[in-house]
């Protein structure tokens, strides 16, 4: 409903501007001063149904040349026109002009005259500009020629009479049309429909009947009469005798002042007007397209929204072609268009103005939600500790149990309490990610249908995936192949990155090209030039021959640099001048080398927080960041594992030369597993299962997953750099980070908590200052912060009513006793810094 009245107030709004700015217009544009009236004014009937021109041609001008004709050459046309039966003859030769002593002079201006006079139905045009000579041919009638444009351009209507030398001066075609009939000018023009401004509107008609000037003075040359009589018996005529002068837009395409009055000839002798909607209609139906436009850029999906708007203006326009024709109305121009081009861009920025809004207070939300979260845990891992404390204290205790006990189930109580609001806190977080994920994007959720169109996209290309967010990552993918914006691929190894690169260079424009692919990591630092560059025989040792370096080899075509963010500094900017100039040296020579290259990037390292950290050049960054896809690890899409695995599975078969398949409880199992590895260790685990099983249907144990608690250990041997590494890439959530190493929370906690000890000794207290260098990126600096504080606070709590250091840490040593020894050394520095 709100949206509804957005678009009616903003169709309104566009409506009251554009008809602002039309009432300034030309005749078919100020469309509000015509009446139902003039809509009704029945059609003309036909004065005489016939129209020649004769025009002026090549064979003609071959003949008389291409400049302007001796005027005995008109008064012989005229003559034999009248003879002919031409009930009304036009000439384009204007009045006052004498000939030119070289073009016949007065001589030929006297033939003219006599031949007006005996034929004694003769049209000239008049100037308006200049008056009317003396010498000027005793002509039947005279008219003017003016055509003034509307707004746009285009001529869409003659004024029926203007005012020169204090007389009113019909139209060229309304005095010709009116001689043919016989009837005075007024009587014809009293019944054709005009505007508030004297114009009347044409329907225009682009097939009118044409007869060559070469044609009419062949058959005077020869004498041929009858010929001219079967030509123009009975027909209005025009002759347009003068050299093609400047031409005026017109609905059929450009045409000269008096070929539009040969269009004014034939609507006075055919009926055909065009009449103007009145003021009411224009108002609902401007307001109406207006609203249309408004909606559609406020309701369609962000996608189409657009096009719905260009759809609806290119229909409009179409209509004011298609219209007049059968129906006779002339549609206005400027108001609706300019209303809807008004209502639609507004639309438009309003949908982007509140989309950002919507988005910036997601933002906010999550932020608040996740210091919440924090908060949260730290205060259940707390509880968690008050509660063990109680139970060991209710244990040594031998006279208080009952207290101590009554205290244990009020703190369990509390824990409970806690726990219930963690989760319900991790609920809200999650939904509100999910809709910052939808908002970010742009269009919500895809259809199944599109989907599945997805899904066949993709696996075309050797992508396997049911997963939304990677069918849309590809979906992505397939526009930015389309263009040449550099691609860079992020996410852990495993993920898929080369896939995903290959499959950019085989939807682009370059798919006929080379693919070359590249390990940055893997080129030793002395050949960083010669691998990417090539070198000339004899640069250096060993260089034997010439030879051309990758990007040499992905001329035309594709360069994928894997591991991107392993670069050397002094590489990344030798990299960054190619990219900016396209052109390079090998190793030795003299001479610089162009390529055309397409650069897809990747890396399982971040280098925003590399930017951040100063080890990946910013200036490279943006250069490299054209189109950013993150792909998800395979935890976080679980529903693609039985996909993958299927797929796995037959290329191990394959490679075995039998036949395997897996059970349900094996497909469980893969799907339970957290793959660290991603889809490379999925590969691995199932081709090692076909190779060492004998069975046709695997079952778990023939998968040898690694267990929860070797993955533990494997972290525990990996030391806190892993641990803590862990922890960022979990954006330090307690429980996601515990589910990926395969440990309980509390385990992930005590190693938190003594880094974060650790960390306020070396920050000398400052507890920001400990928190960013834990979090390592200044968006989870906050977080670490949170939780930093509320450990910190817990330890002085806990010491806070001993009397001397040594009691204290003697004290914390059983408060504390899971924390790892390497860490307490730093607990035991905070409680002796605090009591000195």
């Amino acid at each position: 409903m709100r949206r509804a009245l957005v678009a009616v107030s903003i169709a309104l709004v566009a409506t009251l501007a554009a008809l602002a700015l039309t009432t300034l217009g030309g005749p078919g544009v100020v469309t509000l001063e015509w009446t139902a009236r003039d809509l009704l004014t029945p059609p003309l009937a036909p004065v005489s149904p016939t129209l020649v021109i004769v025009a002026r041609d090549a064979a003609s001008e071959a003949r008389l040349g291409s400049a302007v004709w001796d005027r005995a050459v008109l008064a012989r046309v005229v003559t034999g026109l009248a003879r002919g039966g031409a009930t009304a003859i036009g000439l384009d030769t204007p009045l006052g002009q004498p000939s030119a002593p070289g073009r016949g002079g007065a001589a030929s201006d006297v033939l003219l005259s006599h031949a007006t006079a005996a034929a004694g139905n003769v049209v000239f045009p008049v100037s308006t500009a200049e008056p009317v000579s003396s010498l000027a041919p005793p002509s039947r009638a005279v008219g003017h020629t003016l055509a003034p444009p509307e707004r746009d351009g285009v001529v869409r209507g003659v004024p029926l009479v203007v005012r020169r030398d204090g007389r009113e001066v019909v139209a060229l075609g309304v005095a010709l049309a009116a001689v043919a009939a016989d009837t005075p000018a007024a009587s014809l023009m009293a019944r054709i429909p005009a505007g508030p401004d004297g114009a009347a509107l044409i329907r225009w008609a682009p097939d009118l009947h044409v007869i060559a000037f070469s044609e009419v003075w062949r058959a005077l040359e020869r004498g041929e009469a009858e010929t001219l009589r079967r030509l123009v018996e009975g027909k209005t005529v025009l002759v347009l005798a003068e050299p093609p002068g400047a031409s005026r837009a017109t609905p059929i395409g450009p045409l000269s002042d008096v070929a539009i009055q040969a269009e004014l000839v034939n609507a006075v002798q055919t009926g055909g007007w065009l009449r103007l909607l009145p003021r009411g209609w224009i108002l609902v139906g401007t307001l109406a397209l207006a609203a249309l436009a408004a909606w559609l850029g406020l309701a369609a999906r962000s996608s189409s929204a657009s096009l719905g708007v260009v759809l609806v203006l290119v229909g409009y326009a179409a209509a004011l072609a298609l219209v007049p024709g059968p129906t006779g109305l002339a549609l206005p121009v400027v108001a609706p268009l300019t209303a809807m081009l008004v209502a639609g861009g507004t639309a438009l920025a309003w949908r982007q103005a509140g989309a950002t809004r919507r988005l910036r207070g997601l933002e906010g939300e999550v932020g608040g939600i996740r210091a919440a979260l924090a908060r949260q845990e730290s205060a259940v891992e707390t509880l968690e500790e008050d509660l063990e404390a109680a139970r060991a204290a209710v244990a040594r205790s031998t006279g208080a149990e009952r207290d101590l006990s009554h205290a244990a189930e009020a703190l369990r109580e509390q824990l409970a309490a806690a726990r219930l609001q963690e989760e319900q806190t991790r609920t809200r977080l999650a939904a509100l990610e999910r809709e910052l994920r939808a908002a970010a994007s742009g269009p919500a959720s895809l259809s199944d249908a599109t989907l599945e169109t997805l899904r066949g996209q993709a696996a075309e290309v050797g992508i396997v995936t049911r997963d939304a967010a990677v069918l849309a990552l590809f979906r992505d993918l397939q526009k930015a192949a389309r263009a040449s914006l550099p691609i860079l691929l992020a996410g852990e190894a495993g993920t898929g990155k080369e896939l995903f690169a290959r499959a950019a260079h085989r939807l682009s424009p370059r798919a006929a090209g080379p693919f070359v692919a590249v390990n940055t990591a893997a080129i030793a630092p002395e050949l960083f030039e010669s691998e990417l560059f090539g070198h000339v025989r004899g640069s250096f040792t060993g260089a034997v021959a010439d030879r051309k370096g990758h990007f040499e080899q992905a001329d035309h075509g594709t360069l994928f640099l894997d591991e991107i963010g392993e670069l050397r500094p002094e590489h990344q900017g030798k990299l960054l001048r190619v990219l900016q100039e396209r052109t390079f040296h090998r190793v030795g020579a003299a001479r610089p080398t162009t390529v055309d290259v397409r650069i897809v990037a990747a890396s399982n390292r971040d280098l925003g927080r590399g930017v951040a950290e100063g080890w990946f050049r910013e200036d490279l960054y943006f250069r490299l960041r054209g189109v950013v896809l993150s792909l998800p690890p395979l935890r976080e899409r679980p529903g693609d594992v039985a996909a993958l695995a299927e797929r796995f599975l037959e290329e191990g078969a394959a490679e075995a030369g039998r036949r395997v398949t897996l059970s349900e409880a094996a497909v469980g199992a893969l799907q339970r597993h957290a793959w660290p590895g991603n889809v490379r260790e999925l590969q691995q685990c199932l081709r090692r299962a076909v190779a060492l099983s004998e069975r046709e249907i695997l079952a778990p144990e023939d998968l040898r997953l690694e267990p929860a608690a070797g993955a533990a250990a494997k972290a525990e041997g990996d030391g806190d750099p892993a641990v803590l590494d862990c922890l960022r890439r979990n954006g330090f959530d307690m429980q996601s980070t515990a589910r990926t190493l395969g440990w309980d929370r509390s385990t992930v906690t005590q190693r938190l908590k003594g880094l974060g000890f650790q960390a306020l000794v070396d920050a000398g207290g400052d507890r920001g200052k400990a928190a960013g260098v834990l979090a390592g990126d200044p968006a989870l600096a906050r977080v670490v912060e949170l939780k930093l504080v509320e450990y910190h606070e817990h330890l002085l709590r806990s010491i806070s009513g001993f009397d001397s250091a040594d009691a204290a840490v003697a004290a914390c040593r059983r408060r504390f006793k899971n924390l790892p020894d390497r860490h307490f050394r730093s607990l035991e520095a905070l409680v002796r810094q605090h009591f000195k």
